[in-house]
C-alpha cells in the first residue's frame, strides 16, 4: 500500500478523493489516503467537510518524504506553480498518477507523472498526455492527440483524431475539436466551445466555431 497526499482542499481536492476510494474499492490496498496539505493562503470557495485529515502546508511534505502527492488544483497555472515549487523544495518528491477504474485506455496510451483520469474518460490508441493533466468526467480522446504538461479537460470534452494541446491548455465543460486542432500554450476556451483549426499560445476562445477574443492572463513563475 503506498501512501498518498492530496495538495488542495477545494472541490478538485474532494473529486480526486472519491477517485482514489473508488481505486481502493477496486484494487483492494491500492493507496492509503494520509489526508490533504494546502498553502496557508489558499481560499476554498466552498467550504465542505474533507474526507481525510488536514495536514499542513507544503512543509509537511518535506518532513515526509516516502509519501506520493497529487496536486488537485483545478487552474493549470496554479498547478504548474505548485508543482515546480514542491519539485525545488522537495527534488525527491514522487507525484502519483491516478486512473479511474471505470476510465478506458487503449493500448500505446502515455501518461505523465501526476496526471489524473476521471471516470468515464475513453482515451484511443497512441495518445500522449503530459504530466500534472487533469482529464474529467466524461472526456474522450481519439487516436494520435498529444497533450502538454498541466493541461485540464473539463467535464464532457471530445478532442477527434490528432489534435494537439499545448501545456497549460484549460479547456471548460463540453468543449469538442474537429481532426487535426491545435491550441497552443495556456490557451482558455469556454464552455462548449467548437475548435477547428489552429490557435497561437495565450489565446481565449469562445463560440461556436471557437475565436479568440482576447490574451489570456498569465501568472509569474514560482
Amino acid at each position: 500500500m503506498d501512501e498518498l497526499v492530496i495538495f488542495g482542499t477545494g472541490g478538485h481536492a474532494r473529486e480526486v478523493a472519491q477517485l482514489v476510494a473508488d481505486i481502493n474499492l477496486a484494487q483492494p490496498g491500492r493507496w492509503q489516503l494520509l489526508g490533504f496539505v494546502a498553502d496557508p493562503h489558499a481560499v476554498t470557495r466552498i467550504a465542505k467537510p474533507l474526507p481525510a485529515p488536514m495536514l499542513g502546508d507544503a512543509q509537511w511534505l518535506v518532513q515526509h518524504p516516502a509519501v506520493q502527492a497529487v496536486i488537485a488544483v483545478g487552474t493549470p497555472v496554479d498547478r504548474r506553480d505548485i508543482a515546480l515549487r514542491l519539485r525545488r523544495e522537495q527534488p525527491e518528491l514522487r507525484f502519483a498518477t491516478l486512473v479511474h477504474p471505470r476510465a478506458w485506455m487503449a493500448e500505446r496510451v502515455s501518461l505523465g507523472e501526476g496526471s489524473v483520469v476521471f471516470a468515464g474518460a475513453l482515451i484511443n490508441v497512441d495518445v500522449s498526455i503530459g504530466s500534472h493533466a487533469s482529464l474529467n468526467l466524461g472526456c474522450t480522446i481519439s487516436h494520435d492527440c498529444a497533450l502538454g504538461n498541466f493541461v485540464s479537460l473539463g467535464p464532457g470534452v471530445h478532442l477527434s483524431g490528432a489534435c494537439s494541446l499545448g501545456e497549460q491548455v484549460d479547456l471548460g465543460a463540453g468543449v469538442s475539436a474537429r481532426p487535426n486542432s491545435h491550441v497552443g500554450d495556456r490557451c482558455v476556451v469556454g464552455a462548449g466551445a467548437a475548435i477547428a483549426g489552429s490557435f497561437s499560445p495565450g489565446c481565449i476562445l469562445v463560440g461556436v466555431p471557437a475565436r479568440a477574443v482576447r490574451q489570456a492572463a498569465t501568472s509569474a513563475s514560482v
